[in-house]
């Protein structure tokens, strides 16, 4: 005999309204999304006269055409991969050696080791020191400066002790009886149990690559090391056609070059197009990694 699961009527109008809820941001989330897409495939006419909602106008591909063979933006794409994967291996790696020692270790002065960690997320040394610091040691104007920058970050740090926690301390024990040292049980045991918690940090960190706007602003002078954010925002915010050299430009009044807007809506789409395709495989680790790392303590 099959049993049915009967909901009150109190718990249906409360699932009716959080379905409605749901669907009215769903709405609100994707309307700016179609929209942008829309007006990547829609000609100029149609977009000035604000006729573009969330399907094309005048279709038309001119504006990948002219993503696509622009040199200045696929550099900057190189450049942002460069950075999102060489900063995700050198973080994640960073991250879990700091982590270890404050689930696992047991030595003196454990207590203020992690303290010190946990007091950057209190107080940070403020934009201008790290700037200062940063020039003096050589580094502006490179892509290191971005990668060392955000090497390591105390919530990722404590995300990955809480985790670490999880794996019983026996199990490290008993490594170490065998001979192991702290680097062979943390290369070997740790982080093949940790693999959610790895995924879901190194997810974090190449979205904050991916989307950092402000480090490359304050560190690179090179146009030919800028990431895909500064180069998003000269296209789409000061519209200057004459500084990447795309083609498809209209000229203003006062002479300058502006880029159409189906250009800067495709360099917008294109730019969202890696994470998009990323995301997928990496959900599942994700939703467990924040799930476990919230529970655990």
């Amino acid at each position: 005999m099959s049993i049915r699961n009967k909901n009150s009527k109190a718990e249906r109008i409360f699932d009716y309204t959080n379905i409605t809820i749901m669907i009215v941001l769903l709405g609100v989330f994707l309307y700016p999304i179609l929209n942008v897409l829309a007006m990547s495939f829609s000609e100029s006419n149609s977009i000035l006269r604000g006729e573009v909602s969330f399907y094309p106008k005048g279709f038309t591909t001119t504006g990948y055409a002219d993503v696509f063979s622009n040199s200045h933006i696929w550099r900057s794409y190189f450049n942002t991969f460069y950075v999102a994967i060489l900063g995700c291996i050198a973080s994640v790696t960073m991250n879990c050696m700091a982590a270890y020692p404050m689930a696992f270790g047991k030595f003196r002065g454990k207590k203020l080791y992690v303290f010190m960690i946990v007091f950057t997320m209190w107080f940070g040394g403020g934009l201008i020191p790290t700037y200062l610091v940063v020039s003096k040691l050589g580094l502006a104007n490179t892509h290191a400066a971005l990668i060392l920058t955000a090497l390591c970050a105390p919530y990722y740090i404590i995300i990955l002790r809480t985790f670490f926690m999880s794996i019983p301390y026996s199990l490290i024990e008993s490594v170490k009886l065998d001979g192991a040292n702290d680097l062979q049980c943390l290369v070997h045991i740790v982080l093949p149990l940790s693999k959610a918690a790895i995924a879901t940090i190194a997810l974090w960190v190449v979205v904050g690559h991916w989307n950092n706007f402000l480090s490359p602003l304050m560190y690179l002078n090179d146009r030919g090391l800028y990431t895909l954010q500064v180069v998003l925002h000269d296209i789409v915010i000061q519209a200057s056609g004459a500084m990447y050299e795309i083609a498809d430009s209209a000229q203003n009044g006062d002479g300058t070059l502006t880029i159409p807007q189906q250009v800067q809506n495709a360099v917008i789409v294109v730019s969202m197009i890696p994470m998009l395709v990323i995301y997928p495989f990496v959900q599942k680790y994700f939703v467990k990694g924040v799930m476990l790392g919230s529970v655990k303590g």
